[in-house]
């Protein structure tokens, strides 16, 4: 008789060489208008820096992460306001459910994309670097994550 392979796999999981659960995340604001900080809430994770930066000024980004653990992995959104409407950004890096990136609210008629990669990608102008753009993968860690904004 065979052994049940599914021990083995599980240790695997358990034995991988990455443990960070962390979601990096960047926003790129490619409009004008600068955003002004209105919530940060995290059901899994820990901020770094702990206060997010309370401005992303027009042209520019900003970029922190949601360190999370091998127990319970990042799960985090932010909100940020432009002009008084705001744009919260979602991010999920979980221990056992799959990735997610996603923008829960967009009260602009800015255009938000995001891309994700389970490794550090330098951004290139076209976002070609990056993979099709709303996309992520599903499965690995840690988790970045690039949103960007425009007109």
């Amino acid at each position: 008789m065979g052994k049940d392979p599914s021990h083995i796999i599980m240790t695997n999981d358990m034995l991988s060489l990455s443990t960070d659960y962390s979601v990096y995340v960047t926003i790129m604001n490619k409009i004008n208008n600068s955003f002004q900080l209105v919530s940060q809430q995290s059901s899994h994770g820990t901020f770094n820096p702990l206060n997010l930066p309370p401005w992303i000024a027009g042209g520019s980004q900003i970029s922190f992460n949601l360190d999370g653990t091998i127990l319970t992995g990042s799960d985090g959104v932010v909100t940020y306001s432009a002009s008084g409407k705001n744009i919260s950004f979602a991010f999920q890096c979980p221990r056992y459910e799959d990735n997610a990136l996603f923008i829960p609210l967009n009260q602009t008629s800015y255009r938000i994309t995001y891309y994700g990669q389970n490794k550090y990608v330098q951004w290139d102008p076209s976002g070609s670097n990056w993979g099709p753009p709303n996309n992520f993968p599903l499965r690995g860690h840690p988790l970045y994550a690039l949103f960007v904004v425009e007109d």
